[in-house]
């Protein structure tokens, strides 16, 4: 059986990859997080001493040279579905997956795949005379916004310049808005809107457990067995499953 080893293994995604890992063909071998159980759970990457064939990563940004040390120090893939990361950050990732497979998205869920391709293709048929809005929707201890999976959606889009983050006053041609909610124990939802002078087109996602980023992040896992040293994403998997 494959193992996997979990950054941020405490957390409630962690706890959502241990308690599905089996059903999708893994083992925990070991994981990371602030506070070692006793249990093969330990603090820094230095200190791992299981093996793994891959890491997955739900942790937070501040964790990312733990990940690039137990990628590096084994020569596994890295499944990162952390949000929030800097411009530096991000160079980091770029830089280690020269080394070994990294897929790196904000969203592992293939409904939001589909999401994205859907208002891709809306776009591309309404035109420039629709304006568009974004509305997420999260739990409120969310650490970032907008959402990661709403800048994912925004970028297949709009150009950054023109990603409008808590509008203030009238609107300007061809800006795309992103508005964040924050409340209660939201799991995650994103509606896309286009909006015409005489008919609105909405495209929406609504994530009803965890469980489906979890199994999407063991989906990432797979494909990136085997791979070549690169950066991937979920149109990668994606293209993949269509064949």
């Amino acid at each position: 059986m494959k193992k996997a080893f979990i950054v941020g293994i405490n957390g409630k995604m962690g706890k959502m990859l241990v308690d599905l890992a089996a059903s999708c063909g893994y083992e925990i071998s070991g994981g990371l997080d602030t506070a070692a159980d006793g249990k093969a759970v330990f603090t820094n990457a230095a200190q791992v001493n299981v093996n793994y064939d891959v890491v997955i990563d739900f942790s937070r940004p501040a964790t990312l040279p733990e990940v690039v040390a137990l990628c590096c120090a084994r020569g596994v893939p890295a499944v990162i579905a952390t949000t929030g990361y800097s411009d530096g950050e991000l160079a980091a990732i770029a830089e280690l997956s020269k080394s070994v497979p990294v897929f790196r998205s904000a969203n592992m869920s293939l409904g939001i795949a589909a999401t994205k391709a859907a208002a891709v293709a809306a776009k591309a048929v309404l035109g420039d005379a629709f304006d568009i809005e974004i509305v997420e929707k999260h739990h409120n201890q969310k650490a970032d916004s907008p959402s990661g999976t709403a800048l994912l959606l925004a970028d297949a889009l709009a150009p950054k310049d023109k990603q409008i983050f808590g509008r203030d006053g009238k609107r300007n041609h061809g800006e795309l808005g992103i508005t964040s909610v924050r409340g209660g124990g939201v799991v995650g939802e994103h509606e896309i809107g286009f909006y015409g002078e005489d008919e609105i087109v909405t495209v929406s996602h609504s994530a009803r457990s965890r469980r489906l980023f979890a199994a999407g992040a063991f989906k990432a896992a797979d494909f990136c067995m085997g791979k070549p040293a690169g950066l991937y994403d979920m149109d990668d998997l994606v293209k993949e499953i269509l064949g």
